[in-house]
């Protein structure tokens, strides 16, 4: 998807269903065009008060279908261009389908579980995810092996880092403003890829600069570590993988054993793609998605489910994992120019 700028969102114009859409469009262009073409063109000669072609004997008059005369070829593509026409946008429909519904069989594809509630969502990582905004737009890069943190900000504003493991921030430590590199080795920072971990580079004013975080996933016990737009908190998915959502409403009191919750609908406007959370549906249901370039993106409930459902709404940001990039694209081909800035939020 490539994003631009808009209502202080990213807005994707080359999702699936954005790309179907204008292709729809062209389609329909070409055949309005002609249709409405074709049909001027007769409305002029076969008019009313048209004095007609007596040079023929099997002449056309208005009013009478010409059975005398006809032209097989013109009637064959009448009937054939059309049918081809209709039957390419199906198959584009199709696919479009396919590509956002079906579950791919793919043992690298980031799992989660999302949670509606009245009236918040909350974002399960049944997956781990490590990641840290783009090092080449910042300037800046995070590298903690082991119980060696290391931030390398040469050329920036960088003036301290803080490391928190598991919601507890250790003591920020000092960049050298000459050689722009920061380090900080400590048991205490052993990495442990079951606890939630961050690492946040700021200026000397406090602004924050860049941001490496890792989350993690599903533990042995099967608790999985999650984000809540109750909370505020943004829902963070890799880009270049497809993303598995497995989807359920659930009440928010579970005092009730009788309330089995409300019909939500998980909708990603921007991209054009939206599923339903049913309530009593054990298995839940399933979207698919799959990102191309960082960015910030609105998340909003598409089914209305009570008092408060304009509170609804959250955000979901793309991000590259560690050790990757958003360079290749999945998609439509991208347009120059058009990235946003580190962390994909404007």
């Amino acid at each position: 998807m490539r994003p631009v700028k808009q209502g202080g969102c990213v807005v994707a114009e080359d999702t699936v269903f954005s790309v179907l859409y204008d292709k729809f469009m062209f389609w329909a262009i070409i055949v309005g065009v002609f249709t409405f073409a074709w049909l001027y063109l007769a409305v002029l000669r076969y008019r009313e008060g048209v004095e007609p072609d007596t040079t023929h004997i099997d002449h056309i008059e208005v009013g009478a279908f010409p059975v005398d005369r006809h032209n097989t070829r013109v009637e064959v593509f009448f009937y054939v261009l059309p049918t081809l026409i209709v039957v390419w946008l199906i198959m584009m429909a199709l696919a479009s389908n396919t590509a956002v519904w079906s579950i791919p069989d793919d043992e690298d594809a980031h799992n989660m579980t999302i949670i509606g509630k009245q009236w918040f969502w909350e974002y399960h990582y049944e997956d781990a995810l490590t990641w840290e905004d783009d090092p080449a737009s910042t300037g800046i890069d995070v590298d903690w092996n082991g119980d060696t943190v290391l931030v390398t900000a040469t050329g920036t504003s960088a003036a301290n880092f803080t490391v928190s493991i598991d919601g507890a921030d250790l003591d920020p430590v000092s960049i050298d403003s000459t050689t722009g590199i920061g380090q900080d080795q400590d048991a205490a920072l052993t990495f442990n890829p079951r606890l939630f971990a961050t690492v946040e580079v700021t200026d000397a004013d406090g602004a924050l600069l860049h941001t490496w975080m890792h989350i993690p996933g599903m533990d042995p016990n099967g608790n999985m570590f999650s984000f809540s737009s109750a909370l505020g908190e943004d829902m963070i998915i890799p880009c270049d993988e497809d993303i598995v959502f497995t989807m359920h409403s659930r009440p928010s009191d579970d005092s009730n054993p009788n309330y089995i919750g409300v019909q939500h609908s998980f909708w990603l406007p921007e991209w054009g793609v939206k599923e339903d959370l049913v309530p009593g549906i054990e298995g839940g249901t399933v979207m698919t998605v799959m990102a191309d370039d960082p960015g910030t993106f609105p998340i909003r409930c598409a089914e209305y489910c009570g008092a408060q459902h304009s509170v609804m709404y959250g955000q979901v940001k793309v991000v590259a994992a560690e050790g990757t990039t958003c360079a290749v694209d999945t998609g439509v081909k991208k347009t120059p120019g058009n990235a946003p800035p580190a962390g994909g939020a404007y």
